[in-house]
């Protein structure tokens, strides 16, 4: 026992032991399958947390303010940074619909979080944290956390108790917040007696036609681009010009070059006429230069094709030209010889069609010769290149304009309303991220590091929640555990359900689109995926994305909120 004691003392006085073996211990049991389900690394450090907290640090002050501060405030800014391009863009291009769902869905469940926490004598700090677990928005627990403190300045006991309350309702109610809306939205379809499947194939027909999409490990070898050579021997390419000869394919094909006489046109007009004894270079899927020989003539091994440079790359949607046009029109326009691999919107894939509209932040990820590839993105937006360097000068900047307008409050009604450290830095982080859409040359965030802030930034400062509502946890839950539960059951049960009866007789959206929105105005990434396996398309990451990016604003303003008028 006294080495155990003297281990416990150690971790006491040691900080950053509990942090860590918080945050291992937590991403260890998220990843534990119970069947299909797991807690994921969020709730799985919370939980985690809570029991080192319970088991070392009764009758202890432990004080960390300043990490989970620098660590939220990581977290929330990069939230705002990525989800901002989509946010401002979503207002200013009149998504209204997306946008009537996650206002409509917000206020619902503002309505319900109020109501079961007046039905069930709930202070304030269980209804933020019942709103955070039911709804899975865990950044409301920053921003509750900022409340409480900005109500109990001076009272630290009661401030701690409430804080510890936030904790357990997140704790008690995010698992059925997760896997009770994934059911939820498998249920409603078929009660409506809605083919998913169908309706995601006939949006997709009204769109265009969807090729296969390849997985981010593994790829089709039919859909890499080449550059093959052939000689004009044909008498349906003698004479012609080379635009005519690049339609008369029946997919994309694009003639790179041309070798007349020993002497290399490069690149080749589309009103160049090709003669007979001509070498044309074309670039194109392989399965789309099989007429090549019947339409051109023999094919040649030519020593061009070795000097020949090919790029993929990704390309960031910033032109306002072109925002709001359909993918066919854009490649018809400026992207001769570009070929679409991907398209993604907040990192979540689209289905690739000719009809699908274009919107600034969106990236396209395309193939196809350099040349091509540059000219592309000169007129397009911006190059996603691999880089390893984050503008730290903006990041830091952004979190001091975001505290500032965290420090501003409003009374009303007597109540002093503020948004908190953690509404001001999401606040910050939307315009910082909608500026670096509209200025790429500043403000770089790289993915991985973006995926540090926020997962790591969000862990750390659950892990100090838990740690420092471990020791009351099992009297909070004792307290009210059953009524948190049920709490959250109808507030994860009753606005997604008036959403989408509002949604799909109020606003005639697709079914697909709908469930798409309705996980994006719940944040609920998971939700998303298993709607996107029911549907068997990407089409519902359409209907997600704007109100996702509200949802992320409207939900964690909530929290503070919730603690005020409660």
């Amino acid at each position: 026992m006294g080495i155990l004691h003297g281990l416990a003392e150690i971790c006491r006085n040691n900080p950053s032991i509990l942090l860590f073996a918080a945050l291992a211990g937590g991403y260890a049991f998220g990843k534990v399958k119970f069947g299909t389900f797991s807690f994921g690394s969020t709730t799985g450090v919370l939980l985690v947390a809570i029991v080192i907290g319970a088991m070392l640090l009764k009758n202890t002050t432990f004080q960390l303010g300043i990490i989970k501060t620098v660590s939220f405030g990581l977290f929330i800014f990069t939230i705002g940074y990525k989800v901002g391009p989509d946010f401002v863009g979503g207002l200013k291009r009149g998504g209204k619909k997306y946008i009537a769902v996650a206002i409509f869905f917000s206020t619902a469940a503002m309505g319900v979080a109020f109501s079961v926490a007046k039905l069930f004598h709930l202070n304030g700090a269980y209804g933020a944290g019942i709103v955070a677990g039911a709804l899975t928005q865990s950044a409301v627990i920053g921003t509750a956390d900022g409340a409480i403190m900005h109500l109990q300045s001076g009272a630290q006991t009661l401030a701690l108790n409430l804080k510890s309350d936030v904790a357990v309702a997140y704790a008690v109610t995010y698992i059925f917040g997760t896997a009770g809306l994934i059911m939820l939205l498998k249920i409603l379809p078929k009660m409506w007696k809605i083919d998913l499947r169908k309706s995601a194939a006939e949006e997709e027909k009204q769109m265009g036609s969807s090729a296969e999409e390849d997985s981010i490990e593994s790829f089709h070898w039919s859909k890499l681009v080449v550059p093959r050579a052939f000689t004009v021997a044909s008498d349906s390419s003698i004479g012609k010009i080379a635009s005519t000869i690049e339609a008369s394919f029946s997919g994309s094909v694009a003639i790179e070059k041309l070798k007349r006489e020993g002497k290399l046109i490069a690149p080749v007009p589309g009103n160049t006429v090709l003669q007979k004894g001509d070498t044309v270079i074309l670039t194109g899927r392989r399965s789309d230069l099989l007429d090549a020989i019947r339409l051109i003539g023999p094919e040649v091994d030519e020593s061009i094709l070795e000097g020949m440079l090919g790029e993929i790359l990704a390309v960031c949607v910033t032109s306002k030209k072109h925002d709001g046009k359909t993918l066919g029109r854009i490649f018809s326009e400026i992207g001769h010889g570009c070929f679409v691999h991907r398209v993604l919107r907040q990192a979540h894939d689209l289905p690739v069609n000719s009809g699908l509209k274009i919107h600034a932040g969106d990236v396209i990820k395309v193939m196809g010769a350099r040349s091509d590839v540059e000219r592309l993105i000169r007129n397009l937006g911006y190059a996603e290149r691999s880089t390893a360097v984050t503008d730290l000068v903006a990041v830091g900047i952004g979190i001091i304009m975001g505290t500032l307008i965290g420090l501003l409050s409003v009374t009303i009604g007597g109540v002093p309303v503020t948004l908190g450290a953690g509404g001001g830095v999401l606040v910050s982080g939307l315009f910082f991220g909608w500026l670096r859409s509209r200025k790429p040359v500043w403000g770089q965030i790289p993915i991985p590091a973006q995926w540090i802030f926020t997962d790591m930034g969000l862990n750390f400062f659950i892990a100090c929640v838990g740690l420092t509502a471990g020791p009351r946890a099992l009297a909070a839950l004792k307290q009210a555990g059953p009524e948190i539960l049920i709490a959250g059951v109808l507030l994860t049960l009753i606005p997604h359900i008036l959403t989408w009866l509002f949604g799909l007789y109020g606003l005639k959206l697709n079914p697909v689109l709908l469930l798409g929105a309705m996980t994006g105005a719940g944040t609920c990434t998971a939700a998303l995926n298993s709607v996107k396996d029911d549907c068997g398309s990407a089409l519902p990451v359409i209907g997600y994305t704007v109100p996702y990016a509200m949802g992320n604003v409207l939900l964690t303003v909530m929290g503070a909120l919730i603690v005020n008028i409660i």
